[in-house]
């Protein structure tokens, strides 16, 4: 008898310590969650995990929330940790429990919504057709709210893959399921801007191609599956400059021979050169475009080196790379140990000598890590102000015998440097705040600034009427000077009285931001204002300059 009341202690005591249910643990965590304390509600399903380890549904949430996180930190190198947490807590979900469609919606979230560097997703259009297939056999089994998300999730990952009949399709059915709200009218938006994209594009003349070219060409024509055919073809191209033929020809050879050093050598330097291109229109369609290209092409050199670990042209092509490359690639550090094989090797003086010069150049960016630290962590310290002084620049005047006024002269310093250069902007409104002109603005592509600017000032006042005509070149830290020749943005000069001149300046990724405005009246004499109060924009000085005067 006390050896059954023994085991009756012991299946009481494993229901109390037990404690709350999944569900119990998934509803607290929901309502973190929806305060924005993400930290919370992942805290609450680490101990879901720990309490039930068989769980799908815990590890969903918890992959889940830990992919939040990492949309919301600044921290680069955290986000990335967080991202590759949360994909290995949604594997698992899914593990557990293959039919499980609450872990194959939220992994096909992540992977629709992190960069397509991170190879998901494939994967994830998988999940989340798998749920479209679950709702069509057993619609019970599946939430209207959750089918109708992963139809919008579906379209965005389609487009992402170009395959825009099937994007078209997907929000086409999230119309159909929930028309006149939020999502359908951005579906409506969506199609639309697919059918804007799908316009035909002017055809390009082709250049005549060298006899070296048309010689290969018709070469490989005869042994299409030669790997040193292609690689002798690719190379061809690259030096040409038609990067995008060198990328196709090489690819297909690295797939028929994966032990060709100078393969992937010729790979990777044309799609490093595809990245330095800037800008195009593709962005519009693909707004990672030059992201995945940097990731791509760092993937293929270190191909290279691992084939050859000794070849000291490789090691100095993959260490200017690593460099030279955003701060986001992560190569950093692996490039200086490139360019530190190079310097201690028997390579000519002149190479060493470059690789010298890339080694100051990326402690320099090292420096920057720490001092972009130290003003984003540490704002109000001593050390913050001595970065400001170290950084800023002396300022400088202009000769403005060349101009002809009247005119408005505006001098500002940028007294920052981030890991990419700002995004900035100069614009001008009356002294109602209604738009009149933008004098210049950088950091992105007209073709893709409904999506990609984070200038919120500038574009609320000016809703780009003008952008196209003045997007120039990124600026970064030092003195500028640009001159305003009081027309409107329709080119009509404007009448006397005041305006408003706007330096407004976005930096990433320390997600540093300032604008500066000040008031100038524009009429018979001579005005001048000066603003002196800020570390990003810490000098503004407007002059406007009336007729006959210099």
């Amino acid at each position: 008898m006390i050896r059954y009341l023994i085991v009756l202690v012991f299946i009481v005591s494993a229901h109390v310590v037990q404690g709350k249910t999944i569900e119990e643990y998934v509803k607290e965590a929901e309502g973190y969650q929806k305060t924005g304390r993400l930290k919370e509600a992942a805290n609450t399903m680490e101990e879901a995990v720990k309490e039930y380890p068989g769980s799908s549904d815990a590890y969903a949430y918890l992959g889940l929330y830990s992919g939040m996180q990492a949309g919301e930190t600044k921290d680069m190198a955290e986000a990335m940790r967080l991202v590759g947490e949360s994909f290995e807590m949604l594997d698992k979900a899914v593990s557990l429990d293959s039919l499980n469609q609450r872990a194959r919606f939220h992994r096909g979230i992540m992977a629709v919504n992190v960069p397509e560097f991170f190879g998901k997703l494939e994967g994830g259009i998988r999940d989340l057709e798998f749920v479209v297939n679950m709702c069509e056999q057993s619609p019970d089994k599946v939430s209207s709210d959750m089918i109708v998300s992963v139809y919008d999730l579906l379209g965005k990952g389609y487009q992402t893959k170009g395959e825009k009949e099937k994007a078209k399709h997907a929000w086409e059915k999230v119309i159909e399921i929930a028309p006149e709200t939020s999502l359908a009218e951005n579906a409506e938006k969506n199609i639309k801007e697919l059918i804007n994209t799908e316009q035909p594009q002017p055809i390009k003349e082709k250049k005549p191609e060298s006899p070296v070219i048309a010689g290969l060409k018709e070469k490989v024509e005869k042994e299409p599956n030669n790997p040193v055919l292609l690689v002798e073809l690719g190379k061809a191209y690259f030096d040409v400059e038609n990067y995008e033929a060198a990328e196709k020809v090489l690819k297909k050879a690295v797939s028929i021979d994966s032990s060709d050093a100078k393969a992937y050598k010729w790979l990777g330097l044309s799609l490093s050169r595809l990245c330095e291109k800037g800008y195009d229109e593709r962005i519009y369609d693909d707004t990672n475009l030059r992201t995945n290209l940097v990731f791509e092409s760092i993937k293929f050199l270190d191909k290279a080196v691992a084939l050859e670990p000794d070849d000291i042209e490789l090691r100095f092509l993959r260490g200017m790379m690593g460099v030279n490359f955003p701060f986001f690639a992560g190569k950093l550090n692996q490039g200086i140990d490139d360019l530190n094989m190079v310097v201690e090797s028997g390579a000519p003086d002149a190479i060493k000598a470059e690789a010298l010069y890339l080694l100051g150049f990326a402690y320099q960016k090292k420096a920057m890590t720490y001092w972009i630290e130290v003003v984003s962590k540490y704002s109000d310290s001593r050390a913050t102000q001595t970065v400001f002084d170290g950084l800023r620049p002396a300022v400088k005047h202009i000769d403005l015998s060349e101009y002809s006024s009247p005119i408005v002269v505006i001098d500002f310093v940028l007294g920052f440097r981030d890991e990419l250069p700002p995004q900035t902007v100069v614009w001008i409104e009356d002294k109602n705040r209604k738009f009149v002109k933008t004098i210049y603005v950088s950091g992105f592509s007209g073709y893709a600034k409904d999506r990609q600017v984070n200038l919120p000032k500038w574009a609320k006042s000016s809703k780009f009427i003008d952008v196209d005509g003045v997007t120039s070149a990124s600026i970064d830290i030092g003195h500028y000077i640009y001159i305003w020749d009081l027309k409107d943005s329709s080119g009509r000069k404007v009448k006397s009285g005041e305006y408003i001149v706007n330096v407004e300046v976005a930096y990433w990724p320390s997600m540093k931001y300032q604008l500066v405005s000040t008031v100038i009246k524009v009429g018979k004499k001579e005005e001048k204002t000066v603003v002196e109060e800020e570390n990003f924009i810490p000098y503004v000085e407007v002059k406007y300059i009336p007729k006959g005067r210099k």
